[in-house]
This record gives C-alpha cells, structure tokens and sequence, in this order.
C-alpha cells in the first residue's frame, strides 16, 4: 500500500493531504524511524510520542504529527496483511484520522490533528473498529478484557449495534483467542444514568445504554461538554453552555437546576450477543 492509495482508501481530507506532501518535501521519516516504531508497540507509545515531538518542533495543528503518524499506517497495513486481517477492518479502523480531523474542525474553527494521545491504539492493533463501534484490549492486573468506545460517526440502531457485538465477538475468537470469552465494558458519557431524564424512552442512546449493566458512575467527568456542546475545556459554566438542540437545552437546565452529567462505566449483557 502506498501513501496515496491509504489517503484515498481512508478519506483523508485533501487539504491534509496537501499539508501533509508540503511538510514531506523537507522531511526525512528515516530520522525519526525509533519513535515511529514505538507508536506501533504498546508500552512504548508516550516515550515514543515524547521523543516524537521533540523531534518534530512547534506543530500548532499537528500536521506533523500526523503525517508520521499517517507513515506508520502503511506499517500497520503490512502486519494486518501477516494476520489476515482484511484490509475492510484495516480501512474503517483508520478511518478514525479523517473522522479526528473533521472533529477538531468543528470545534476551533479550522482543521487541524489533536489526537496523537490516542491512535496509537490503532497503529498498535490493540484497538480496532467491527462495525459501528470500535473495541480495544486492554489488561489490568492479568486480567483481559474488551473496552468499547463509540466513534461520533456511529449509527446506535439495534441492528447496527448488536452486528457489531457479534462482528467483535467473531473478530476475537479468529484472531486474538486470547480475548475470545473477555469481558466487555464501556466507560463513556452515554452511559451517564442522568441521559433517562434527559432523553425519550425511544432514543437510541439509551437504547445502546440498555445492554450494559450500569456499575460506577463518575459524576464529575466533563466529556459529555465536548460530545455535546463541542467545547474543549475541562470547565465551562452551566450558564455559558449553548443551546442549539433539544439534548443541549435539556441538558443545560439539567445542569442549572444543580444535576451531574457525568458518565457511567457499564459491563456488556451476555444477551447483547444473541
């Protein structure tokens, strides 16, 4: 796979890929391949990152990173090849950089990459998108276990979603056994138990919700601001909160009457499966 061919397979947006051809003219990857090759080994992403912006110098829109980030790619694609991955789950999996873009466009104003903290995960292969959501490993103290993060592009219909447990359920048993009968949780603001007052009992968030079992619940965690409200700032005052849609209005007075949001950490159901 060349550069080209995984822009056009991804989507990538051709004002990136201009950027990006800009930055290459003056750059050699050959003096950053270490940190590259730490990108792709978990354990070693954030020495890997560190060194990398170092490297790299001032990157205000992270077009840099990115673009490093876009050449370990076609790294990735040659060991999704080795495992027999098809270059289907490869191509929805790394969609995820034009998605972050389009993301942080509609947040500041003007296109730019800041999510480097997290796609290591998908030039690692630890993380992966099977249909509509996308499914990490993970392992804390010996145990394994399966974290599902919901990408902003995702249609929570029934159908979409329990295809996409069964795909993930398929995914694991076929190319990583080791998670085949692994638990499976999510930690996210659409499991926050304050979207029941929020939402009519036919939404589809809560629909998604229904096949978790609701465990912890973080109070305190300000996610729902950027998911919501696409504001970036870990603290914004209820009353400065926009009000464009019903979810915000609703969500706002919620908020102005003294309630949390937050987010809830929930367990996968074994029925979700079926």
């Amino acid at each position: 796979m060349t550069e080209e061919t995984l822009f056009a397979c991804i989507g990538l947006q051709e004002e990136m890929r201009g950027r990006i051809r800009a930055f290459e003219e003056t750059f050699d990857y050959g003096e950053v391949r270490k940190e590259l090759d730490m990108l792709r080994t978990p354990g070693d992403w954030e020495q890997g990152l560190s060194g990398l912006k170092d490297r790299l110098g001032e990157d205000r829109d992270g077009v840099k990173i990115l673009a490093c980030m876009l050449r370990c790619c076609l790294k990735t694609w040659e060991e999704y090849e080795k495992r027999g991955i098809s270059q289907d789950i490869f191509t929805a999996t790394m969609k995820c950089f034009p998605r972050f873009i389009g993301e942080c466009e509609k947040a500041r104003g003007s296109m730019g990459f800041d999510r480097a903290f997290w796609t290591p995960r998908q030039l690692s292969m630890v993380l992966f998108r099977l249909g509509e959501l996308e499914y990490e490993m993970t392992e804390k103290d010996g145990e394994k276990s399966v974290s599902i993060h919901i990408p902003s592009d995702a249609r929570l219909t029934e159908e979409a979603c329990r295809e996409s447990f069964r795909m993930a359920r398929e995914f694991f048993r076929t190319y990583d056994p080791d998670y085949a009968e692994a638990p499976y949780w999510c930690c996210s603001w659409l499991m926050s138990p304050a979207l029941k007052e929020l939402l009519p009992g036919d939404s589809r968030i809560l629909g998604f919700q229904n096949y978790f079992e609701i465990t912890k619940v973080f109070e305190e965690e300000p996610a729902y601001l950027e998911w919501v409200y696409q504001i970036k700032e870990r603290e914004c005052p209820p009353e400065d909160l926009p009000e464009n849609t019903s979810l915000q209005r609703k969500m706002k007075a919620w908020l102005l009457a003294g309630g949390k949001v937050g987010e809830g950490l929930g367990v996968l159901k074994p029925e979700a499966f079926d």
